[in-house]
């Protein structure tokens, strides 16, 4: 007999805070970096037009850790006032493979890409950095707002710009009292100036472009993780201090596909000690493809943290 716990969304968002995910997520880094977790082969397939499905799979023997995150973006979804991406996680025993825990993949996926950023702002953005812009107002958009005015609080104007439609009225309320908040009418105006940039859009087209971008800026580059898929101009990855999750994910589905000619830097490196991250004054970008570790840890976490709680639902198998 199997007991399998399941978690809602409900379940998992008191326990996932901000914090609790940054940790996950450095934590993951360093497993990636250090070779304590392997990344098994990707999925990610576009099923129609407006579909994108995916696979992400992961073993961390060291804590007995094996599962996946099957999921992607479904854009008829906001017809229907639901999410247009939709994931469920999967823990399993990695000495029997039998299902340990089902969990709702979307509000992990939200907080540990937010999380990325937050590492991303943290390790490579200045301390003083007093302004951030930020393209793509949706989910991510707001998390990745969150995030950096996390890590890092001086920040004191948020720029904002929506490639795709109106600001969303949730991103607003993220902002409101915390900084001062610009809408601009186009990524040039937001980008221009700032000291942080986060790209959160789905772009197939370059939004970001190196005369855009400040000496000493730092990019959070969060929206491309499909073949096709791309929101800075090659010149800006040409020019600046780069850093991946994972360099193959970032060249077949991140910002460094077809730029053989960049030799981007673990960010799990960085945080390990065995690379010194920002060199000099120069821009840099964090290119955040997403990794099946970031899920994992953070399942992990929730799941040890439910259970110390009494919350889910049990399922016997």
């Amino acid at each position: 007999m199997t007991e399998i716990l399941c978690l809602s969304g409900d379940d998992i968002t008191p326990l996932l805070t901000m914090d609790v995910a940054i940790a996950a997520v450095k934590e993951a880094y360093v497993l990636h970096a250090t070779g304590g977790g392997r990344l098994l082969p990707l999925v990610r397939e576009r099923l129609a037009e407006d579909a994108t499905f995916g696979i992400k799979t992961g073993f961390i023997p060291s804590q007995g850790v094996l599962g996946l995150k099957a999921g992607g973006s479904w854009k008829a979804n906001k017809k229907r006032g639901d999410e247009a991406h939709q994931a469920t996680v999967v823990l399993l025993d990695p000495a029997s493979g039998r299902p340990r825990a089902f969990l709702d993949g979307n509000p992990i996926t939200t907080l540990r890409t937010g999380a990325a950023g937050a590492v991303g702002a943290e390790l490579f953005a200045s301390p003083d950095a007093r302004v951030l812009a930020v393209i793509g107002t949706g989910v991510q958009g707001r998390i990745q707002t969150e995030a950096a005015l996390h890590v890092r609080p001086g920040i004191q104007e948020v720029r904002c710009f929506n490639p795709h439609g109106p600001v969303a009225e949730a991103f607003l309320t993220t902002v409101v009292g915390r900084a001062d908040l610009v809408v601009c009418d186009g990524v040039a105006e937001a980008v221009r100036g700032a000291d942080v940039v986060a790209t959160c859009t789905p772009s197939t087209e370059p939004l970001v472009l190196l005369r855009h971008l400040e000496e000493g800026a730092h990019v959070n580059a969060m929206g491309s993780d499909t073949r096709g898929k791309r929101e800075l101009e090659p010149a800006v990855l040409g020019a600046a201090q780069v850093f991946v999750d994972d360099v193959a994910q970032s060249r077949s589905i991140g910002e460094l596909q077809g730029l053989e000619d960049v030799e981007p830097t673990l960010v799990g490196d960085v945080l390990r000690g065995a690379h010194p991250g920002r060199q000099g004054s120069g821009i840099t970008v964090f290119d955040s493809s997403g990794i099946s570790l970031q899920d994992l840890t953070a399942a992990r976490v929730v799941v040890e943290m439910a259970r110390e709680r009494g919350l889910g639902t049990t399922l016997t198998w």
